[in-house]
């Protein structure tokens, strides 16, 4: 069976997973600057326990939401950035250009129970950037920009719907696509640019 381990701030848990382990799911992350970083310590990992670290099952785990209204998607996914991000080390925050200072005030509103002043409070800036989400072309190209070039090899998306927002946080998004569709789309428009 195979054994990997999930990481975030690194550089010795990325390292270790390298190491030690059959890949890495790396949490949260977007850019390439976050991937790169995160990839060039399971390579030293890898290598320093004589492994290929191109045979590593590298993942990247995000909120993610797509269909073809991209405004909506964009809106779901912000939904759920603040509660996910407020999780996150200082490192990796910045890593994926985000200010610590910048994301307190939605962690500090998350914490208090005020989810609504917290996604209020979460930028469409703040959410591009800990998020993929949009019409399945915009969340192709990003991850064809960002992700894959780093060494990425597969995706785990955190498929962010209408009930998923209504559930978290109380926020009826009437026009977000039902999970269905969003696998559907993922299927038909994404999937395919990897094969």
């Amino acid at each position: 069976m195979p054994l990997k381990l999930g990481a975030m701030r690194g550089p010795k848990s990325f390292e270790a997973a390298g190491e030690l382990s059959d890949g890495c799911h790396h949490v949260l992350s977007c850019t390439r600057e976050a991937y790169a970083y995160a990839v060039r310590h399971i390579r030293a990992g890898a290598e320093r326990a004589g492994k290929d670290w191109q045979s590593l099952d590298i993942g990247d785990w995000v909120v993610f939401a797509t269909g073809p209204d991209s405004a909506a998607a964009k809106d779901a996914a912000r939904s759920m950035v603040g509660i996910y991000a407020s999780s996150m080390p200082v490192e990796q925050l910045r890593r994926n250009g985000v200010d610590p200072t910048e994301l307190k005030p939605i962690t500090d509103a998350i914490a208090a129970g005020d989810l609504a002043r917290g996604i209020e409070l979460t930028t469409p800036e703040i959410a591009e950037r800990l998020s993929i989400a949009g019409t399945p072309e915009e969340c192709r190209d990003k991850i064809q920009r960002e992700i894959a070039p780093a060494g990425v090899n597969h995706m785990i998306c955190a498929l962010t719907d209408r009930a998923l927002v209504k559930a978290f946080t109380g926020r009826d998004l009437a026009e977000v696509a039902d999970v269905n569709t969003q696998l559907r789309l993922i299927h038909d428009g994404i999937m395919p640019a990897f094969a």
